[in-house]
Parts: structure tokens; C-alpha cells; sequence
């Protein structure tokens, strides 16, 4: 069962209000590229608020890691997993 109150706009409305916040990547969404999808909403959306996310549990080989970080600006790290 997928937790709702992982998604983007309930995570994004966090950030505006202030909090930093600690995600496990997989906890997302389901599938891989929605997880991805998510992961660029939500550190697009800290580097506006200047708020930290770190994305916990998330494997060192996943596409689009790079982008995530550039997408973060800064404001987002990973607890990388092999």
C-alpha cells in the first residue's frame, strides 16, 4: 500500500513551511520513474525554499542521480546505499 502522505505537494507544503526533511527514496512512489518524478518535484521545490531534504536509502547506481543533486541546488543530500 503507497503512504499519500508522501506526495510531492503535502512534502513541497512542508518545505514552505519551514522544515527540513529526511525521505526514504523508495517510500516515493511504486515504480522507479515516479519515484524519480517525485524526488526532482521535491528538491526543485527546496532549493526555491532554501530548505534541506535528504533522500535516505538510495542506491548509489540510480539514473538520475545527478540530475537529482543539480535539481537540489545545494539544499539536497542522499544516504547512499549499495
Amino acid at each position: 500500500m503507497h503512504n499519500n502522505s508522501l506526495q510531492p505537494a503535502y512534502l513541497n507544503s512542508l518545505l514552505t513551511a519551514g522544515a527540513n526533511l529526511e525521505l526514504s527514496y523508495n517510500d516515493l512512489a511504486p515504480h522507479a520513474s515516479d519515484r524519480m518524478a517525485s524526488a526532482l518535484a521535491i528538491a526543485k521545490h527546496a532549493k526555491e525554499t532554501e530548505r534541506q531534504v535528504k533522500f535516505i536509502a538510495i542506491s548509489a547506481s540510480t539514473v538520475g542521480l545527478k540530475s537529482l543533486a543539480d535539481a537540489g541546488g545545494g539544499f539536497v543530500t542522499f544516504a547512499l546505499v549499495n
